[in-house]
């Protein structure tokens, strides 16, 4: 008797102990982080499923999962085997078990992303089944997204940084070039003209004009102008650009906006030309016919941060997904040329004006059925702001009464502006001096000096290939007569500081292209200070 106990106890134990391991191999799956689970390589049924595959996916405890198909219990809508399947890749042919295959998925139950590993295994049955273990790596997919996002926005400013210098430059000529124009068609104005005669170069003068808008294109794409902020109302600007563009009647606008409870602070000029453009070209995807949605959201998910979100989609051709990237580059289109008035800097144009208010723009599009692109501006306070109003370089100005013996120097080496500046100061009554580099304006200067003719006023071209040459240029002429008073020709008039500009000599900045009317009144303000 003793014999047969001792016997059954023997495989007692054994089975206690077996029953032991499970108990705590189950314990550890089950305390894991990953999905794990192990299905019959043949029939596809699952054969185990750890807690986290049924806390995950959505299944109760109480579920029983086991001989269930996997592509039924894992997968959403499957009706088969999943076409991606790796159960081919986890045998080798001579059907033992071979290496481990790693891969990304995005789960069709949950939409979240997972490495996992697949391996081919021998169970205690002598099957061989499939263990997988999958790792939830969907925070990293985001990280990874917003880094590729980032790393798109760095190659993009990377792009328009290089561009941006060569519009600027080509800005900086063209505007030489329009004073030049509208500087001897104003010379001619002052003749005895006949009438028709005067028709004809007042319109040249407004074409003169309308150029200049084309040159403030490049100019915000160029360099740029500092964005000069003051209380913006979102909802009364975009209602403004809506009713005082003419878009065809074939076009049909949607505008919801949303109250926004705190002050934005923007530069509304700039502002408007950015949704205009993006406006614009909403309208020329669509062929001119379509409906195009405009929706304005208050972002208040960071308090200390809140932004303005302003969505534009339009149901026009869609742009393809490999050209999502470039939609911003200069003259890139996915529209045809025919159908155009732009020439491809609008979209630029926009992203550099909000990119300067410290906001960015997203895109998604589909083809054939439109684009949405998503403006999203930060909410800037007040205080540090400046403002437009505040922007004035000159004193209150007295009026000048004699103008005897005022000596200007023009410098700059563009011949044909030179000579229309100058003869625009001398028909003003103003005597002047020309230099076409820096080394022979600062010898007119010390010749000057040292004889009898005073230089009273120095105009300086900025160009900005040329970094700041023309600044250190003016710190020369302070040093040679302290009297000089110096001002900066500029497209950029908004973007000088005037303590900065101040520190090198300059009195005042004068906007280009310029008339010979605002030339004198500049020269008449400064004389008088």
């Amino acid at each position: 008797m003793e014999k047969k106990y001792n016997q059954i106890n023997d495989q007692i134990i054994p089975k206690k102990n077996i029953e032991k391991d499970v108990d705590i191999f189950r314990a550890i799956l089950d305390s894991m982080e990953s999905i794990v689970f192990v299905s019959d390589m043949q029939t596809h049924e699952l054969i185990y499923t750890n807690k986290k595959l049924k806390q995950t996916l959505g299944y109760d405890d109480s579920v029983v999962l086991e001989g269930q198909k996997c592509w039924q219990v894992i997968q959403k809508n499957q009706t088969g085997v999943c076409s991606f399947c790796t159960n081919k890749r986890l045998v080798h042919p001579d059907g033992k078990p071979d290496e481990a295959y790693e891969w990304e998925f995005c789960n069709t139950l949950n939409n979240r992303w997972y490495r996992i590993i697949d391996k081919a295994i021998e169970w205690p049955d002598n099957r061989i089944v499939r263990l997988e273990t999958a790792f939830d790596i969907t925070d990293k997919k985001e990280h990874e997204k917003l880094f590729r996002e980032f790393d798109k926005t760095i190659e993009t400013s990377r792009k328009l940084k290089s561009i941006s210098t060569f519009a600027g430059g080509v800005a900086h000529d063209f505007n030489n070039t329009l004073t030049a124009i509208i500087g001897n068609i104003n010379l001619a104005q002052m003749g005895s003209l006949d009438s028709e005669t005067q028709e004809y170069l007042e319109n040249a003068e407004k074409g003169v004009m309308q150029a200049k808008g084309i040159s403030s294109k490049l100019v915000l794409f160029g360099k740029g102008s500092k964005p000069l902020k003051e209380k913006t109302d979102i909802e009364i600007l975009i209602r403004q650009i809506l009713e005082n563009n003419f878009y065809p009647e074939t076009v049909i606008f949607s505008f919801e906006p949303e109250s926004i409870p705190v002050p934005f602070y923007a530069d509304p000029d700039q502002l408007k030309v950015a949704i205009e453009n993006m406006l614009q070209n909403s309208v020329e995807a669509m062929r001119g016919a379509g409906k195009i949605d405009i929706i304005v959201r208050y972002l208040d998910h960071r308090p200390k941060n809140p932004q303005i979100s302003i969505f534009i989609s339009d149901s026009g051709c869609g742009i393809p997904g490999e050209n999502l990237d470039m939609v911003f580059n200069p003259y890139f289109t996915t529209k045809h040329m025919d159908n155009r008035k732009s020439k491809g800097l609008g979209l630029s144009v926009a992203w550099t004006i909000v990119t300067r208010h410290g906001g960015h723009i997203n895109v998604e599009s589909t083809l054939n059925k439109g684009t949405l692109f998503n403006i999203i501006l930060p909410v800037f306070n007040q205080k540090g702001l400046e403002s437009k109003h505040d922007k004035n370089f000159e004193h209150q100005a007295k009026p000048v009464l004699n103008k005897t013996n005022v000596w200007v120097l023009v410098m700059d080496e563009d011949e044909l502006l030179l000579d229309a500046i100058s003869q625009m100061l001398r028909h003003l009554g103003y005597k002047t001096l020309v230099a076409s580099n820096r080394n022979q304006a600062i010898e007119i200067c010390k010749t000057a000096k040292a004889g009898d003719k005073k230089i009273d006023i120095a105009l300086l071209n900025f160009d900005i290939r040329k970094g700041q040459g023309e600044f250190s240029t003016m710190e020369e002429f302070k040093k040679i007569d302290p009297d000089i008073k110096g001002v900066l020709i500029t497209e950029y008039p908004d973007d000088m500081d005037e303590k900065e500009i101040n520190c090198y000599g300059f009195t005042s900045v004068l906007d280009k292209p310029f008339s010979v009317k605002h030339l004198k009144d500049k020269i008449t303000g400064i004389l008088a200070l």
